[in-house]
């Protein structure tokens, strides 16, 4: 008879969990804006995907590649999150006066930070959090491997501008790990429901270092939410002063929930 209530125990709460939602899943991927949105308690986010980037001069023409952008989020607490990253990369440059090509590719240096969210949207207020993280070079292919530990300092903001349509907006400094010197950035993204499971955006972001040329660029693209914990995702974008030609980017998110 125990073993009668214990077993209906265990099925009634299967039930229960079954019928209860899952919460929104919002990522940090394929845009270069961070969300301002952490994941729920003691879930586990597995952002991951590929991007290939082409650019052209009068004197190399060149072709990067992240074959796998793997950023791992996971809820300590209720309004913060710690973050793990990882990049398997290449390069592909081909000179032109002499029709020689260089390759290369490994690891680049692990990313490690936290998002910890600091004020809810309210009115005109905006949803806010902030975001640290290093990046941490002893397992980076030499190739890829910065002198010094890197650093990355942020504010990200949202706004729910209607039913379907939200901005969220990011600006913060980095420093790569070669020099002392900063360099600080911004992003703009304007994201639009199309339908329930499919999403897109639009967006604006740069890079403005302190010595040396600004970069500026835009992209867009697609999301689409295969089911409340799993969602793909395709992006492109082009330079538009000093920086890559186009680029192309698909990856997905899964999300483990507590």
């Amino acid at each position: 008879m125990r073993l009668l209530f214990i077993a209906f125990l265990l099925l009634t709460n299967i039930i229960i969990q079954a019928q209860d939602p899952a919460p929104e899943l919002i990522t940090d991927r394929p845009d270069q804006t961070e969300s301002s949105a952490v994941v729920p308690l003691r879930s586990l986010q597995i952002e991951t995907g590929f991007i290939m980037e082409n650019d052209e001069t009068s004197l190399v023409r060149q072709r990067s590649f992240a074959y796998n952008t793997t950023l791992l989020r996971y809820g300590l607490l209720g309004n913060f999150e710690l973050r793990l990253g990882v990049e398997y990369l290449g390069e592909k440059v081909k000179f032109k006066s002499t029709e020689t090509t260089s390759i290369v590719s490994g690891l680049s240096p692990v990313y490690a930070g936290f998002k910890m969210k600091i004020a809810e949207e309210k009115g005109w207020r905006p949803e806010i959090a902030f975001l640290g993280a290093l990046d941490l070079p002893f397992l980076a292919s030499d190739s890829f491997k910065p002198e010094y530990t890197g650093a990355h300092l942020s504010f990200a903001f949202a706004h729910t501008l209607s039913e379907r349509f939200s901005i969220g907006y990011n600006l913060g400094a980095e420093w790569d790990g070669d020099t002392a010197i900063p360099s600080y950035f911004y992003s703009v993204s304007l994201g639009a429901g199309i339908s329930r499971r499919l999403g897109s955006f639009m967006e604006s972001y740069g890079h403005l270092p302190e010595d040396g040329q600004h970069e500026h660029l835009m992209d867009a693209g697609l999301t689409f939410l295969v089911s409340p914990n799993f969602q793909l995702d395709f992006s492109c974008g082009i330079g538009l002063q000093n920086s890559i030609d186009n680029f192309v980017s698909f990856g997905l998110t899964y999300r483990i929930l507590n």
